[in-house]
């Protein structure tokens, strides 16, 4: 799951995803033209990741900033993913 926020030229972007062994990932990449950061935050379960990205989702609504709808594909490769 990839989600992006942008305000002006200012970004977010969250991305959820089980890494190859197993554990679930929420990877934040935030900035602007001139700087940029990112974090990795390993979590317990999707529904922990899901509910992370729903607390990101409301601070950043608050800031002003608008979620974009990207073209991006998610792909599925038939992994198990509960």
């Amino acid at each position: 799951m990839i989600v992006r926020w942008q305000k002006n030229s200012d970004y977010r972007v969250i991305r959820i995803y089980r890494d190859l062994v197993g554990d679930w990932v929420v990877e934040q990449c935030w900035g602007n033209p001139n700087a940029s950061h990112q974090s990795h935050t390993l979590v317990d379960s999707r529904q922990a990741a899901r509910a992370m990205m729903l607390q990101i989702n409301r601070e950043q609504r608050k800031l002003g900033f608008r979620r974009c709808v990207t073209g991006e594909e998610q792909l599925d490769f038939g992994f198990d993913l509960t």
